[in-house]
């Protein structure tokens, strides 16, 4: 899950960033008025929402939302292969049982009989 980053670019930047910068863009993208946007540019400065809606449209946001999707398929992808030994492992285990002897289990036959 996402955490919200503690710095944000400044306010100019961001919206310099930002594909469809006028303030018209901007303000029907936060649901303001214009004029509010054009005050926040005054102040260099929007209350936390606003910039961090603003924040995952520049490309900062972008660029950390696809670091922490990446870093958590690499985790997924790590766990998966892990997972995917242990079956192979555990497989070669149920054939070596099955090679030495017939025990009579009484879910017999296993996967590698029929």
């Amino acid at each position: 899950m996402f955490q919200a980053p503690k710095f944000l670019p400044p306010l100019s930047l961001m919206l310099n960033d930002l594909p469809a910068n006028h303030p018209r863009h901007i303000a029907k993208y936060l649901g303001v008025s214009e004029r509010t946007i054009w005050a926040w540019k005054a102040a260099e400065q929007a209350p936390r929402p606003a910039m961090l809606a603003l924040f995952w449209e520049t490309r900062w946001g972008r660029s950390l939302a696809d670091a922490v999707a990446y870093n958590e398929a690499q985790v997924h992808r790590g766990l998966s292969q892990c997972l995917q030994r242990e079956v192979n492992q555990l497989r070669a285990q149920v054939e070596h049982l099955e090679a030495i002897g017939d025990f009579g289990a009484a879910n017999s036959p296993s996967w590698g009989k029929k």
